[in-house]
């Protein structure tokens, strides 16, 4: 094997590419190179994302000023992998001059191999396709946090009209249940205390078996199978589809305590008319529904979501129904996009193109909505008491931390190193749109994460 090189990894994207950018990294390592910051690489790989065009732009940009240090002179390897590398293949070799591989979705676990090719001496490595059983998901165990995601599918069986993931990600696999315990537990035994499972349709894990004899679904069952494991103490999942969210995973808020109680739930139009074009495959009738038992069995249940404005078609009527439904649900957060059409995908060619000016006044005025919810939502917890995960501190005051409450609500507050990994309980002080604010209670900090990662 070649002498062992420093790398640094530029992730760009959703929780799926953060996980994906950890499985490279214990790749690497395994192989004897090392990560480190920037400044000290004389490697770089690029982890991309595709979802929307500017997310392509960022990626490629970024290639653009590594492969700049070639011009200087620097013995520099520049790699690409993720959804971007996906669906562009071989023809970023013309587009970044300087580029030395590139590693597909289902390949993380190579890119040391392409590494090492480049080293031999190979030009423009490419590993693309061989899709098959799910790959080897490897992470790197000295650098835990508090909370980790573990990531239970890849692909995705939805064929949403607006969407590139199907195209980039493959087909839909689920990852056998007995490895997911088993990392799960590794996890646990170092001092991990919060799992978020993570799939593009995480709800639909294995939906081809067969339901339990009690009506549970695979993903209900892992569930359960993840809440029983000790150490673990709170649980989430990204990113569900409505038309998985039955009467049993509804059920589990009310009778797995550790579930996070906070849910995102992806919508995308408050217009029925809109979600068909989409191919959503429901209506604005199951997300009311869905929401309103959340809420019912949980009264602080923190709702978000996705929206797209600007559909191909959407009228004015359409846009003020997604109005309607903004206020009608009181989201707690929602990541709100203009339309981009994604080229490969059935909406970028679908006449009545919304122009950028109409989208974008409409983005503004779900934006100006989100920011009154927000706040109304999260002054709820004010003179509450949380209980938090200790995750970090802050960049601007180390002498504050941050983690998150069982409700997903980011939490800043003065606390002892001791408290790092830990579950502590927050008096709520103080509120804004993003975050709350207060003080740790007094008590013994327990669980204290070992070794510590901060």
């Amino acid at each position: 094997m070649a002498v062992g090189r420093s790398l640094c990894i530029f992730t760009f994207g959703c929780q799926m590419n953060c996980r994906d950018s950890e499985t490279m990294e214990a790749a690497l390592e395994e192989n004897g190179h090392t990560v480190v910051p920037e400044k000290y690489a004389d490697c770089a790989i690029v982890n991309s994302c595709s979802v929307r065009e500017s997310a392509e732009w960022k990626a490629i940009n970024r290639l653009r000023l590594l492969t700049a240090k070639k011009k200087n002179g620097e013995d520099f390897i520049v790699g690409v992998a993720g959804c971007m590398a996906q669906r562009l293949g071989d023809n970023l070799f013309a587009t970044i001059p300087g580029l030395d591989f590139i590693v597909g979705t289902g390949n993380f676990h190579r890119v040391a191999e392409a590494l090492e090719r480049v080293e031999r001496g190979e030009k423009r490595v490419l590993i693309i396709g061989g899709e098959g059983p799910y790959g080897p998901q490897s992470r790197r165990m000295g650098l835990l946090r508090p909370s980790a995601n573990v990531s239970i599918s890849r692909g995705c069986p939805m064929r949403c009209s607006y969407c590139i993931v199907p195209k980039v990600r493959g087909n839909f696999v689920s990852r056998p249940t007995e490895d997911i315990i088993a990392e799960v537990k590794a996890l646990a035994a170092r001092g991990t205390k919060e799992i978020v499972l993570l799939g593009q349709i995480v709800n639909l894990y294995d939906f081809k078996r067969p339901r339990s004899a009690e009506g549970k679904s695979p993903f209900v069952q892992l569930l359960e199978r993840v809440h029983a494991i000790d150490g673990i103490e709170r649980i989430g999942f990204l990113s569900p589809h409505p038309c998985g969210f039955r009467s049993d995973l509804l059920e589990c808020f009310e009778r797995l305590p550790k579930l996070r109680r906070s849910v995102h739930l992806p919508i995308q139009s408050g217009s029925n008319r809109i979600l068909r074009a989409m191919g959503r495959g429901y209506g604005v009738e199951n997300v009311v529904s869905i929401v309103e038992k959340l809420r019912h069995s949980m009264w602080d249940c923190s709702i978000s979501t996705d929206l797209i404005v600007g559909f191909p078609g959407e009228e004015e009527s359409d846009f003020l129904e997604t109005e309607k439904l903004f206020d009608a649900i009181d989201f707690d957060m929602a990541f709100i996009f203009k339309f981009s059409g994604r080229s490969g995908t059935a909406a970028a060619s679908l006449p009545s193109q919304i122009p950028e000016a109409i989208a974008a006044e409409r983005n503004g005025r779900l934006l100006e909505r989100l920011a009154a919810t927000s706040l109304r939502r999260n002054n709820l917890f004010l003179n509450k008491t949380l209980d938090v995960l200790v995750e970090g501190k802050s960049k601007k005051d180390d002498t504050i931390a941050f983690g998150h409450s069982h409700q997903g609500k980011k939490v800043f507050f003065g606390a002892p190193p001791s408290a790092m990994g830990s579950m502590v309980k927050v008096q709520i002080e103080s509120t804004s749109v993003a975050a709350l604010s207060g003080s740790i209670l007094p008590q013994l900090v327990s669980n204290q994460m070992q070794p510590a990662s901060f």
